[in-house]
């Protein structure tokens, strides 16, 4: 059985809603691609790495970064919180509300009617 949010959020909270085809449209785009390079034997994908790599040498600010992407994979990216004399995120405060308004920081002291 759902946990009591999990049912008044409509189910299973984790995840792509049911139907999204965003994964299934990547899938067709890489097998399309895969099948396209080796029809000719990855003759032409290998003439788009020489033209990423002579783009790269003559200075291309994209083809650069696509070739540093590409051999030591993307920087990880850094979030960080600052404000001005303000003091630093030192925890964080989880609330259930209830739809009749009733807080609580321990879900199941929170009732849900049907």
């Amino acid at each position: 059985m759902p946990f009591p949010i999990q049912k008044l959020l409509g189910g299973d909270m984790a995840g792509a809603p049911i139907g999204n085809r965003n994964a299934q449209k990547g899938r067709m785009w890489n097998d399309a691609l895969r099948k396209a390079i080796s029809q000719d034997d990855g003759r032409r994908l290998r003439a788009s790495v020489e033209q990423l790599l002579n783009l790269a040498s003559k200075g291309e600010p994209w083809a650069l970064k696509e070739l540093a992407d590409r051999l030591d994979g993307r920087p990880m990216q850094m979030n960080v919180l600052e404000g001005a004399n303000e003091a630093l995120l030192t925890g964080i405060k989880i609330v259930f509300v209830s739809p009749d308004g009733k807080e609580s920081e321990d879900i199941t002291s929170l009732t849900f009617d049907n």
